[in-house]
């Protein structure tokens, strides 16, 4: 398999910048003509061809060839070589410009691009009526009768060609009288030029193509598109049907570009052939109409339409759009049809290698995404070897065909027989993505960043546009066009847009929902935003933007768990999803046994994620499987009556709040919340959760007028006490903090004075990543009653033999028969301990990896393992243990590390979307024997009580348990000189954080 699809190196540019000249040379010098006014032009015209000049016929060729830098310099002789008068340039610079964009485009420059492009419709919209001033009776050459051209294949060389002439008559100025010249302003007396009148409509066409793709659907009334549709109307008393069916055919194109794409694949119909035949605007007329099927429910009727422009294309030799109506069609093939797409890429390759390495490099690449679709994987291999051949050319330069053909490769790489040979962290088809990115995230120009991507360049424009006066149902709909993974018609028709959307950061556009849905003060909307901004920013930690763990989830998930449509599109889903789901269930019945090959086992498990991977990058329509989706209108309806969920999002100085039940929601802002820190801060270092100097814990409770100002200020307490104002009647409140929040014990806030009895103690406090995680559990429970334990120097860290005998008193709590030992037992990483148990019990420091919290470890001694990290939870094998507890996690308020409580939100994210229900993890660690307490007592009743039961339960033994301060190796100093010490002090048992949903 190939480690990198393309490279290219550059060289040759002195000589082709002495062709460039040679070629300026030999037409005719620009001298001074009829422009602007009377006698001598005000501007300059090109004498002796037409218009266009020759230099951009010759451009033209040079683009067919392959080379784009070359191309640029030779579009920009040929933009100097443009007639201008005192408006600038004129109408023979509109197929200039159009191609110039085209270049960009190719290029990755798409703000370059759409700069050209605009100028192409700027003139037309300028010299709006020109198109009645040729003389159109002259296109058709009735004697003339095209002959096959010997490069071309069958199909091609069957197209009927219209005969049609390169250069017709146009009537430039007007006839001057004396009333005309009293009338004053512009004057140009009436002269004929010599035009190519059609190359300027096929310009137009082409401008409004590429502008829709770059735009998508911020192309929806687009001022210059709707511009140009008003100033390209039928001239008046045209009737030459030959005429109307070329303008008609640049018209669909218009329209198109309009985004008014019923109308367009209408007009195309009817306008892009005359009497049978096709003229040049047809190829660009159908690709239009075939790129609007592609969005439509029916993407396979573009496929036939893909394949006839590809003849039509060909036979006129316009090479650039043969390549972009295979790649099409590959996009909307399935399995069944894509056999004939592969097919027609590769004769297509073979015939043009000679004319255009461009095309042959562009149809030997869709050719090979059509074979790997049609599961023909040894054609896909050759067609990529032979393209690859034709990219490494000193004179071929094209980076987004390099992308395109990283995408079929990396596609190529998961249908690998056997990934099991793979023993480092790289996967196969890892270096094939990283190129993508590479071009899609990271291109430069001459040391300047660009946006390569369509979808990019949307997102871009977007959050302009959130700076303008938009009201706030158009923000609304114009976010959530964009907040989202991008649709399935963007996969179609380019993948590498599509997989720069999914992974690219929407981060702003969610929080400008969330804010539109704040200033409602609707809270149910404001939940479901807080949501959508939440797990996109988990999502962003994970492959592909977590669209390879939606197909895990799809894979996994228990039908009584998913939505009913979501389960309606897994029993209806193409073969590659169903046979995943097959392989998935498989192996998590077929759990391995004792003494198993672990070569085997872990066979098995690259050969699912390999599958997973697969369905990723493949084009397809996956559905949001985790985290389940919220109800759109009310999120909270399925809630129990005595629920409550308290939701919170930082957004600079603000802190949205949100409190939702069944019956009700409230949402009210905190201003000035960058305070919230520094109170905080005082409340851990009050309780001694933040090391200080001297003693840790404090002498006495004043940390108790600090959690009721920060209460106070969190929860506006303006109806009385606590639990009988505004958490009136929640018998269980679930809480989702943000950022520095996650390091805040809300069980800790008094219900109402200083003294009154904790949140905690009055009602049950649990917590959630995002609302949905709160709502929706991520597996079913489990029967299995057995708890894997791992276990370091965490008790007693001095001590070995004191560490070794709490340890040993926890494992004895334990039921009979129900104690797995880690790694002793089973070696395996704590991602795979669901085969051999119900539960986790990870009994030392866990500290998150400051660079990526999912390549954390878990155990020390999985460290070196596969699969031994935290992102190892994400994959396979689909079982997991339903509960882990991890009481020796250090979040960045235990460590040096920069805080901002996203480590523990992407902790128990990743765990409850690899399927754990309970996560109960230390904000700060505390280790010695007040640990072993709690633990002996949570292990002894997590079989029969549950987690939240037996978590509660075990917090309330420590409470009432007589500690020695030695045998806490947190403390030192005074704290150890302590006479008496309990687990009722807030340091010991508040640092407790558990995460479940409440179904």
């Amino acid at each position: 398999m190939m480690a990198r699809f393309f490279s290219s190196t550059r060289s040759g540019r002195m000589f082709s910048a002495m062709l460039l000249l040679l070629v300026s040379l030999s037409v005719s010098e620009t001298a001074l003509g009829q422009g602007a006014g009377l006698g001598p032009s005000l501007g300059r015209e090109p004498m002796g061809g037409g218009y266009p000049s020759p230099e951009y016929y010759f451009a033209l060729e040079v683009y067919r060839s392959g080379d784009l830098e070359r191309a640029m310099d030779a579009f920009d002789v040929a933009i100097s070589r443009t007639r201008k008068d005192i408006n600038g340039h004129w109408i023979d610079a509109i197929p200039v410009f159009a191609m110039m964009g085209e270049c960009q485009y190719r290029l990755g420059d798409l703000e370059g691009a759409m700069q050209s492009l605009d100028m192409s419709l700027k003139i037309a919209i300028r010299y709006r009526g020109w198109l009645g001033r040729p003389v159109w009776s002259e296109v058709l050459m009735s004697q003339f009768q095209n002959a096959p051209k010997q490069y071309l294949w069958p199909e091609a060389n069957a197209v009927n060609r219209l005969p049609v002439t390169r250069t017709i008559k146009f009537y430039s100025g007007e006839q001057l009288t004396e009333a005309r010249l009293a009338q004053g302003g512009t004057i140009e007396e009436l002269n004929i030029k010599p035009i190519d009148a059609i190359e300027i409509l096929r310009g137009l066409a082409i401008a409004s193509y590429r502008r829709r793709i770059i735009l998508g659907p911020l192309a929806e009334g687009d001022a210059l598109a709707t511009q140009l549709l008003d100033s390209t109307k039928y001239p008046a008393g045209l009737q030459l049907p030959i005429a109307r069916s070329l303008i008609g055919a640049m018209r669909a194109a218009e329209r198109f570009g309009a985004m008014q794409d019923e109308e367009a694949v209408t007009d195309a119909a009817t306008k892009a052939m005359y009497n049978g035949g096709v003229h040049p605007i047809t190829p660009i007329t159908g690709l239009c109409a075939a790129s609007a099927l592609a969005g439509s429910d029916k993407p396979a009727a573009a496929i036939p339409l893909c394949l006839a422009i590809t003849n039509q294309a060909a036979s006129m030799d316009y090479f650039e759009w043969v390549g972009e109506a295979l790649q099409l069609a590959a996009g909307c093939a399935t399995a069944k049809d894509a056999a004939v797409v592969q097919q027609a890429g590769q004769v297509a390759a073979t015939n043009l290698l000679r004319k255009s390495r461009l095309a042959a490099l562009h149809c030997l690449i869709a050719s090979a995404d059509a074979a790997v679709t049609a599961g023909d994987f040894a054609s896909a291999q050759a067609r990529l070897g032979e393209a690859k051949s034709i990219a490494m050319r000193r004179d071929v330069f094209q980076p987004r065909l390099d992308a395109y053909g990283a995408y079929v490769a990396a596609r190529l790489a998961t249908r690998a027989a056997n990934t099991s040979a793979d023993t480092g962290a790289a996967r196969p088809w890892d270096e094939s993505l990283s190129q993508i990115f590479q071009f899609a995230t990271n291109s430069r120009l001459r040391k300047r960043s660009l946006i390569s991507m369509p979808r990019l360049y949307q997102l871009q424009r977007v959050r302009l546009a959130l700076g303008r006066n938009l009201d706030g149902q158009s923000a609304d709909v114009l976010l959530s066009r964009y907040a989202d993974d991008p649709p399935i018609e963007v996969w179609r028709r380019d993948p590498v847009d599509a997989i720069a959307g999914v992974i690219a950061d929407r981060d702003m556009l969610r929080l400008a929902r969330l804010r539109t849905a704040a200033s409602r003060d609707s809270g149910q909307d404001v939940l479901a935003r807080i949501e959508d901004l939440q797990a996109g920013r988990i999502r962003s930690q994970l492959p592909l933007g977590g669209r390879v763990m939606q197909v895990r989830a799809l894979s996994r998930m228990p039908d009584e768990l998913l939505e009913k449509k979501v389960v309606e599109f897994r029993n209806a889903a193409d073969k590659s999803i169903r046979d995943l789901r097959n392989a998935a269930k498989a192996a998590l019945d077929a759990k391995p046994a004792a003494g198993a090959d672990p070569a085997l086992v872990q066979n098995r498990i690259d050969q699912l994620d390999a599958q997973a991977w697969a369905i990723a990058i493949d084009r397809n329509e996956l559905p949001v499987v985790m985290p389940h989706p919220l109800d759109d209108k009310q999120p909270t309806a399925v809630l129990a009556d005595d629920v409550g969920i308290l939701a919170f999002c930082e957004d600079g100085s603000v802190l949205h709040v949100v409190l939702c039940t069944k019956q009700k929601s409230t949402y009210w802002p905190i201003k000035g919340s960058s305070r919230i820190a520094g109170e905080i801060a005082k409340l851990t270092r009050g309780i001694g959760a933040a090391p200080t100097r001297g003693a840790r814990l404090p002498e006495d409770d004043r940390w108790r007028d600090d959690a009721v100002a920060l209460r106070d200020r969190l929860i506006a307490t303006g109806t009385g006490p606590l639990i009988t104002g505004r958490l009136a009647g929640i018998k269980h409140l679930v809480v989702i903090p943000d950022s520095l929040l996650w390091y805040l014990p809300f069980e800790l806030l008094p219900t109402d004075e200083r003294d009154s009895p904790l949140l905690g103690d009055s009602i049950n406090v649990s917590y959630a990543a995002t609302p949905s995680l709160a709502i929706y559990p991520t597996a079913s429970k489990t029967t299995n009653p057995v708890i894997a334990m791992t276990a370091g120097k965490f008790f007693a860290p001095r001590d070995a033999e004191t560490n070794a005998s709490l340890v040993k008193s926890i494992l004895d709590s334990i039921h009979a028969g129900a104690a797995v030992r880690l790694p002793a037992d089973a070696s395996i990483p704590t991602s795979r301990s669901g085969e051999v148990a119900g539960h986790l019990l990870v009994g030392e420091p866990v500290t998150p990896n400051p660079a990526s919290v999912l390549d954390s470890p878990l155990a020390a001694y999985e460290a070196s393992l596969r699969q031994g990290r935290l992102r190892s939870w994400l994959g396979y094998p689909p079982g997991t243990p339903a509960t882990v507890f991890l009481p020796g996690f250090r979040s960045n308020l235990d460590t040096s590390q920069g805080v901002s409580g996203h480590e523990i939100m992407h902790t128990i994210a990743a765990f409850q979307y690899s399927g754990v229900r309970d996560v109960i993890l230390s904000r700060w660690a505390v280790g010695g024997e007040s640990t072993a307490i709690l633990l002996r007592e949570y292990v002894q009743e997590l079989p029969f009580l549950g987690a939240a039961d037996a978590l509660t339960r075990a917090k309330s033994v420590l409470r009432r348990s007589e500690i020695s301060p030695l045998g806490e190796p947190t403390l030192s100093g005074s704290d150890q000189e302590r006479e008496t010490l309990t687990g009722d002090e807030p340091f010991f048992w508040s640092t407790y954080l558990h995460a479940a949903p409440l179904n």
